[in-house]
C-alpha cells in the first residue's frame, strides 16, 4: 500500500565491502544497505478469516517515530561472513495517521533516518576486521491510503502492506501484505512490525546468500 513512499529502513548509499576469503580474495561486494526497515513489513501468519476490522484504536494519529533494529548476514562460498546492523529512532517527524473502521489514511507522514551502521567481517568464524559506516535517509511529505484489519486484541494485519517499507539507499521495495503487534497505552499507539528476507546472488563468478531481518516499532499519538 504505502509501499512506494514509506520506506524506513534506511537510505544508506549502497556499501562497497571488500573482505579476504578462505580461499581467493572476494571481488567488490555491492551489499543491499541495512534493512532499513526502517520500517518494515513482515510476516505475522495468522489466520484472516472472519475479521472485524473496526476497533479501538479507530481515531486519527500523529506520526511520532519509528524505532528500529536491523541486521544482514552476507555470506561467501567458502562460509565466510560479513554482518551488518544498525540501531535507530526517526527524527524531524510528521504527519498524521487515520485508522477508520478497516481503512487507513496517511497525511503529510515524513521522517529522517541519521545513524551509523556497524560492519563485521569474519574468516574461518574469526573476526578479521570491523568498520562503522553513517547512513541517511528523509522520507519526503508523502499521503497514502490503505487497509487494515484486526486479528485479535494485540495483532494487526495489513492486506496490501504496513504504513512502511525497507530501501536499500537507491531502490523503494513494494510491500507486501503482512502483520504485527499493536499496543494502545493511554494516546500512544505502538505497532511492531518485522521483516525477513533470504535471497542468494551471483558477483563476479561468486556465489553469496544474503540473510537480511528488522524489527520496527511505529508510535503514534492519539489526537
Amino acid at each position: 500500500m504505502m509501499a512506494d513512499y514509506f520506506s524506513v529502513i534506511l537510505n544508506s548509499k549502497n556499501i562497497f565491502l571488500f573482505w579476504a576469503a578462505k580461499k581467493k580474495t572476494m571481488k567488490k561486494l555491492i551489499v543491499p544497505t541495512l534493512l532499513s526497515i526502517v520500517i518494515l513489513i513482515a510476516s505475522c501468519t495468522k489466520e484472516k478469516d472472519n475479521v472485524n476490522s473496526a476497533s479501538a484504536i479507530d481515531g486519527t494519529y500523529k506520526f511520532t517515530s519509528v524505532s528500529a533494529s536491523s541486521n544482514s548476514t552476507l555470506t561467501d562460498t567458502y562460509g565466510n561472513n560479513v554482518v551488518t546492523t544498525s540501531d535507530y529512532t526517526t527524527i524531524n517527524n510528521g504527519g498524521t495517521v487515520v485508522f477508520n473502521n478497516g481503512s487507513l489514511t496517511a497525511t503529510g507522514l515524513t521522517y529522517t533516518v541519521d545513524a551509523q551502521a556497524k560492519t563485521i567481517y569474519y574468516e574461518d568464524g574469526q573476526i578479521l576486521d570491523s568498520s562503522s559506516y553513517p547512513f541517511t535517509f528523509t522520507l519526503p511529505s508523502s499521503n497514502s491510503v490503505g487497509q487494515y484489519k484486526i486479528i485479535s486484541s494485540d495483532s494487526i494485519y495489513f492486506p496490501q502492506g504496513g504504513l512502511t517499507a525497507p530501501v536499500d539507499g537507491s531502490n523503494s521495495y513494494q510491500g507486501t501484505a503482512g502483520g504485527g503487534q499493536y499496543k494502545l497505552s493511554g494516546k500512544i499507539l505502538t505497532i511492531t512490525q518485522q521483516y525477513l528476507k533470504d535471497s542468494t546472488f551471483t558477483d563476479s563468478g561468486d556465489t553469496y546468500n544474503m540473510k537480511q531481518s528488522a524489527i520496527a516499532s511505529i508510535i503514534l499519538e492519539k489526537q
